[in-house]
């Protein structure tokens, strides 16, 4: 590896490391954001006795206990207004189910049900408002402290973007140098040559059992390169190379073969 290219990495990866630094304060931000949110639903929304409920960031709902199907959902909803999102509403959702009476059943379940959707009900036109206000102050207070990260972030972004630009540059012009050279890239597999892989030279032209390739002419825009590809021919004590002349192989077919095969190259 040259030393450009070491120093090149180097930057990149301490680069690397403050993008995932800011990254992880993102994650927590978020984290403590729906936190504080789930402590409003908890102080505004009660439990109802006899059944299960489970508070989110943005729902409540509510179960028969034993259950896993929620009778009752309260969803909060933003939108956006203006240039940024605020929680405009909360809708109330309930699962479906008849009332009818049947001999000998008891009906209590079916009260109980609309005793619980009634004290849902009182809940949400009581504490809509407050509900709304201060999820809101929540959302903008998080909104403006991710905004700052995201800000700091941006030019990291657009940094690291760069070296690894000027890495892949370097990274071809080797790769470039080495394929042009007398012996070129050769396949060495680890089960001796049993398997060889395939390159898609053309978008309409496969080589199999590819052993080799060499470059031996490149074009002026550095698009495209002529090869001369060595290919295994037969079995056992018939096995040969052929090596078959390809003009104008696009310079990223090239790379995808290299790349596919990076760990059998030498």
């Amino acid at each position: 590896m040259s030393k450009r290219l070491e120093i090149l990495e180097e930057k990149a990866e301490k680069i690397y490391d403050s993008i995932n630094e800011i990254e992880f304060r993102l994650e927590n931000l978020s984290k403590r954001r729906k936190r504080e949110q789930k402590s409003i639903l908890e102080k505004y929304i009660d439990t109802y006795d006899g059944f299960k409920v489970n508070y989110f960031n943005d729902r409540v709902s509510v179960y028969v206990k034993d259950s896993n199907y929620s009778i009752l959902d309260m969803y909060v909803y933003d939108e956006w207004n203006g240039d940024k999102r605020s929680y405009n509403r909360i809708d109330f959702s309930t699962s479906s189910f008849r009332t009818e009476y049947e001999t000998g059943k008891n009906m209590k379940w079916a009260a109980e049900r609309f005793q619980l959707l009634a004290f849902y009900s009182k809940a949400l036109s009581d504490h809509m408002d407050d509900i709304l206000a201060e999820m809101n102050v929540v959302n903008e207070k998080y909104s403006k402290m991710t905004y700052a990260l995201y800000e700091y972030k941006r030019p990291l972004n657009k940094e690291v973007g760069e070296v690894n630009d000027m890495i892949s540059k370097i990274e071809d012009e080797n790769m470039i140098s080495k394929l042009m050279s007398e012996d070129g890239l050769m396949i060495q597999d680890k089960d001796g040559d049993s398997y060889l892989p395939t390159f898609q030279v053309k978008f309409d032209w496969e080589l199999h059992s590819v052993k080799s390739i060499r470059g031996t002419k490149k074009s002026a825009s550095g698009k495209s390169i002529d090869l001369q590809v060595s290919v295994r021919r037969g079995y056992g004590d018939e096995k040969r190379l052929e090596v078959i002349d390809v003009e104008r192989v696009r310079f990223d077919n090239v790379k995808s073969f290299i790349s596919r095969n990076n760990k059998s190259i030498v």
